[in-house]
């Protein structure tokens, strides 16, 4: 049968890929000049360091088994580190705490005082009894606060590893997928908190590799094709152009799956990503990446080290910062400053040789409380057309786990029906 896949992000290349190994002639349209979606490396530009940046350094985790299985299908399983959870958090006076896995590794965490550690310890036995559907209602900083956490507490340790996670403040994201994240990486076995880090530009471990993966197995890959919408029988292009398809998977965002199937907008609001990278005439941080308590910069990564490309002189920086709207408005220039001073007050002082600033206003959806009814499923009122995506309601988080999930399962339904 003929299947197309629209949308080139991880889900619907993880669809793709499915429905190539079942046997089925698949071709995959993508809008974009490349494949990857929301996992990119940034146009290079004269004067970038090497490798050029990407748009955010993004991090999955020991539990994301469905990620790291196509990793592995598309031969990319080289080209990322997994390690222990073991993540410097530098105090606003430079001193550095660690979280570890283990209880006896937060009781000493140095950034709370003893009561808030022994707390927290007390509050995560009881997080692990709890259903997290039915707390979407409220706040994730709410439920922990009726548990008996310390604001504290919630602003020095849980928004720490939960903000980058959720791409939201726990004041602001619903209970419902901080639990899931707490149980299914904090508190499942110690191996699902490991941290997986690109060790390789992130175009060329996802999309470039994907894209040839395909193209070896006889898919038609098609970029820079916008889908404008589906008939029976077919997909239909931007210009007049038809594809014919037995099989649709439809893996695009929100409001565009939304226009594409028919259906009324679900109406999830965005949830931005500002991440700017930098370039120092000397090393500042001491560790390959770290998290900044009481700044803008959330996390600071250490991509020259990372990546094996180290500059002759100085350090190659990327600082992320998750769920900012504020932050989308600060002109170029200023963002960087505000975000230099920042590291030279933490870190100590430097000189800025080079600085590049990437935005994804888009980068995940913003699961506030009340929004898990609204990630549709994977069936669509179209026969043989499935959707995915990573806003989809595949039980995770808006994730690269949740995309290639949603992607792999909405093939699945397909060749099943």
């Amino acid at each position: 049968m003929t299947a197309v896949v629209v949308g080139g992000g991880l889900a619907g290349l993880a669809a793709a890929l499915e429905l190539q190994d079942a046997g089925h002639d698949v071709t995959l349209l993508e809008a974009r000049p490349t494949l990857g979606g929301a996992v990119q490396t940034l146009p290079e530009r004269e004067g970038d360091p090497d490798p050029p940046p990407d748009n955010g350094q993004h991090i999955a985790l020991g539990c994301c088994t469905e990620y790291l299985a196509f990793l592995e299908r598309i031969g990319s399983a080289g080209s990322v580190r997994r390690q222990r959870l073991d993540l410097p958090v530098i105090g606003e006076n430079g001193r550095v705490g660690r979280i570890r896995p283990g209880a006896l590794a937060l009781l000493r965490y140095r950034h709370l005082p003893a009561f808030d550690r022994v707390a927290i310890a007390r509050v995560a036995r009881r997080l692990r009894r709890l259903v997290p559907e039915e707390h979407d209602g409220e706040t994730f900083a709410g439920l922990l606060r009726r548990l008996g956490q310390s604001q504290p507490a919630i602003d020095r340790f849980w928004d720490v590893f939960m903000r980058p996670a959720l791409n939201l403040r726990s004041e602001e994201v619903s209970a419902a997928p901080a639990l899931f994240t707490v149980q299914t990486a904090l508190l499942a076995e110690r191996s699902a908190s490991d941290l997986v880090l690109p060790v390789a530009p992130l175009a060329e471990v996802h999309g470039e590799a994907a894209g040839r993966k395909l193209a070896e197995g006889g898919a038609e890959v098609r970029t820079g094709a916008r889908a404008v919408g589906l008939e029976d029988g077919a997909v239909l292009l931007a210009g007049g152009g038809r594809v014919p398809a037995d099989l649709v998977v439809v893996a695009v965002p929100p409001g565009e799956s939304a226009r594409l199937l028919g259906e009324p907008d679900p109406g999830l609001e965005e949830s931005p990503i500002v991440s700017v990278h930098l370039l120092f005439d000397r090393p500042l941080l001491r560790f390959e990446l770290a998290a900044l308590l009481g700044s803008h910069a959330h996390w600071v990564f250490d991509r020259g080290r990372l990546t094996g490309t180290e500059p002759k002189r100085g350090q190659y920086l990327t600082v992320v910062s998750s769920g900012v709207p504020e932050l989308m408005e600060v002109r170029g220039r200023e963002l960087v400053e505000l975000l230099v001073g920042e590291l030279r007050q933490r870190l100590g002082p430097a000189e800025l040789r080079w600085s590049r600033v990437s935005r994804e206003p888009a980068a995940t959806f913003a699961a506030r409380p009340g929004t898990l009814p609204r990630r549709a499923g994977v069936l669509t009122g179209r026969p043989r057309v499935a959707r995915a995506g990573a806003w989809t309601d595949t039980g995770w988080p808006a994730t690269m786990e949740s995309a290639v999930v949603s992607g792999r399962v909405a093939a699945r339904r397909l060749m099943t029906d």
